[in-house]
């Protein structure tokens, strides 16, 4: 501003306009908000005017560079600019160049500069001088280097990975692939998924070929995560031993709008693995037979030596198999105990929505939805008992069961799975369901045997096929069976289907599934027979006495038992069974004490003097056994009507005092029915 004020005072001494000096002074205020460097050079190539920005990068103030020539404007510039200013005044296209310079206590900054005649500026073609304007591209530069640092290092690592890469984008084309994937193909170069699939002719290691669309970078192109899928293609010459296994991984690539711009795939090659881990269940195969043999001998060896060790052996194996016994016993009785508790206040729920809803169809529905899940599981805990007692099927949960009904659920519950199981396969259903197909037994467990099979079905027809549910009645006998057009069966697997433990699917199956059908079927009087043909399918058939007409009458209803209302006295350890229970006895019309303990109840029965009619408890008490209650009760109140209800063994001999004993869970209308009935 001083040399603002000067310029006036030596404007008005010499006669020049004061208007032009103050338009100059707002030129000179512009020139030094503007963030570039800039020179105005005259037509002799003297600095007239400079902005801030020149005078930093310099390290010069306005008055000693004043009238400097061009040549010695740039003192601190990193490279010679003589030859450009040259070119420039006669009058060659010169485009923008770098220049580096060093600003006095400050870092070496990098310019963008350019020179240009005032001539072209004005547009005149006369008149002289240059303009020099410079842009600080420092970190534009700086940041341009790190990024191509960025980039080598990528490409380095991207082509050292010894697995094969490939970036495709949103079309499928290929935008780059690493060394590793050049090598497989030979001269072959894929440029997009299409020519990839060609050359690779993917197949899972179930020999399934891929289409197009089901390869993985087709699935991740669609938005899905493909992780560790397994495949076998072919490889650089066609012919034998061209063959390798992947192991296939593939990502989408989405932008910051969530919008798939492509894909990377990238493929593992693990044929040397595969082909030890078959070499070594070939071993673990050979290491079998060979242990077969070795027994066989050993069994040889123990029969020539049978008279003289068969007592010793006898006695050694008998407590072998009490000890066995013992801890499986105890092991499924726990669990049966555990489920039967939980089952317990389903089944109690199920009954009290029924009961007590102002007619809402849906909610009644929903309640006999609730009871039959509680009774296939209830079945289920029965089996365990059963195969710990190893006793016959009872008959007193006993019910008529239409086989065609059963049929249709069971296809309901699993059509779901169906997609999932075909791997993109299609699911076809032949049903033939005949009327009046009714056996007696527990539906709980025959859904759960068609289950098994309907399953067993799908997994067979990996790629799609042909579902068959068929019922009928065949020489007396009430059938169902359930067919594919899977894989088959070879006759030694047929013939070891029905063992437990035996299985073909590896360490996907048990073992355990087609051996508790056959044992289902069994227990229900009834037997189970396999069909099959390998690359043809598999029809499993399940037939079971026809009920008869008396054992086919209905159940009396709810609505039609007698009211007898009742005080009783309900002792259960279990909170929601506890609480469910007593509202299922009140919603009959009964009035309803409820404890927790042996103590509580001997309370009630003795020092409160309080009379019941009914007392039902629970065997496991925390604080003593339930059928050392029922005997006190049964001392200090001979004419009480006593009721067990437990999810343990039921004791129906060795003097027992109760009235009834149900296990765990318990039917409403059986319970309701025996808190009411006279002796």
């Amino acid at each position: 501003m001083a040399g603002v004020k000067n310029a006036l005072q030596a404007a008005t001494a010499t006669g020049v306009d004061p208007r032009m000096l103050a338009q100059l002074a707002r030129l000179d205020a512009v020139l030094d908000q503007v963030p570039l460097v800039i020179a105005l050079f005259d037509e002799e190539l003297r600095l007239i005017r400079a902005s801030r920005r020149y005078h930093e990068l310099t390290g010069t103030d306005g008055n000693s560079v004043q009238g400097r020539s061009i040549y010695d404007a740039f003192p601190n510039a990193l490279a010679d600019l003589d030859d450009l200013i040259d070119r420039v005044m006669r009058g060659e296209e010169v485009d923008p160049q770098r220049v580096a310079f060093r600003p006095r206590n400050a870092s070496e900054r990098v310019l963008e500069v350019t020179f240009t005649p005032i001539a072209q500026i004005n547009g005149a073609g006369t008149g002289g001088g240059l303009l020099f304007m410079g842009t600080d591209v420092t970190d534009r530069e700086q940041l341009r280097a790190d990024l191509a640092r960025s980039i080598a290092q990528l490409e380095t690592i991207f082509d050292v990975i010894p697995d094969s890469v490939r970036v495709f984008d949103a079309d499928g084309k290929i935008a780059r692939s690493n060394a590793q994937a050049a090598l497989e193909h030979g001269p072959a170069k894929p440029e997009a998924l299409e020519d990839l699939w060609r050359l690779d002719r993917p197949r899972t290691l179930d020999g399934v070929s891929l289409f197009v669309h089901e390869h993985p970078t087709a699935r991740a192109l669609g938005g899905q995560r493909v992780r560790g899928m397994s495949l076998t293609v072919r490889r650089d010459g066609g012919g034998e031993n061209s063959e390798a296994v992947v192991e296939v991984n593939s990502n989408p690539l989405r932008d910051e709008s969530g919008k798939i711009r492509g894909a990377v795939t990238v493929e593992r090659d693990v044929t040397e693995r595969t082909r030890l881990s078959r070499k070594l269940e070939d071993q673990l195969r050979l290491t079998a037979e060979l242990y077969d043999v070795v027994s066989t001998e050993a069994e040889r060896l123990e029969l020539m030596v049978k008279e003289r060790t068969q007592e010793l052996l006898d006695l050694q194996e008998e407590r072998s198999r009490e000890r066995r016994l013992t801890a499986v016993g105890q092991l499924a009785a726990g669990v049966m105990h555990d489920v039967n508790n939980a089952l317990n206040p389903i089944m109690a729920a199920a009954y009290l929505l029924e009961a007590n809803a102002n007619n809402p169809d849906a909610v009644r529905d929903y309640a006999q939805r609730i009871a039959k899940a509680a009774e296939t599981g209830a079945a289920t805990a029965a089996r365990v008992g059963r195969f710990i007692r190893q006793e016959p099927l009872q008959g007193e949960r006993e019910e008529p069961v239409d086989l065609s009904t059963l049929a249709d659920e069971v296809v309901a519950i699993t059509r779901p799975l169906w997609a999932e199981r075909a791997r993109g396969g299609h699911i076809a259903l032949e049903r033939r369901l005949a009327p009046d197909v009714v056996i007696r037994g527990i539906g709980g467990e025959i859904r759960e045997a068609l289950l098994n099979l309907v399953q067993n079905a799908l997994d067979a027809m990996a790629g799609g096929g042909t579902l068959g549910i068929t019922t009928s009645i065949r020489d007396g006998m009430a059938c169902v069976e359930v067919s594919d057009t899977g894989t088959g069966m070879t006759a030694e697997v047929r013939e070891r289907a029905f063992e437990p433990f035996f299985t073909t699917k590896g360490r996907r199956g048990t073992g355990l599934g087609l051996s508790e059908v056959y044992g289902i079927a069994k227990r229900h009087r009834g037997s189970a027979e396999i069909e099959s043909e390998l690359g043809k399918g598999t029809t499993v058939r399940l037939c079971f006495p026809v009920a008869t007409a008396a054992e086919r009458a209905p159940k009396v209803s709810a609505r039609t038992r007698p009211k007898s209302p009742k005080r009783v006295l309900v002792v259960e350890d279990n909170d929601d069974g506890r609480d469910f229970m007593r509202a299922l006895l009140e919603s009959d019309g009964h009035t309803v004490d409820a404890v927790s303990t042996m103590h509580e109840a001997l309370t009630r029965l003795g020092t409160l003097g309080l009379r019941y009619d009914v007392l039902v408890t629970d065997i496991g008490l925390p604080d003593g056994n339930g059928w050392d209650l029922v005997e006190s009760a049964r001392t200090a109140h001979p004419e009480l009507r006593i009721g067990v209800v437990t999810g343990w063994e039921v004791r129906t001999a060795n003097g027992s005092s109760a009235n009834f004993t149900l296990r765990k869970p318990v039917g409403a209308h059986e319970l309701l029915s025996l808190v009411v009935a006279a002796e």
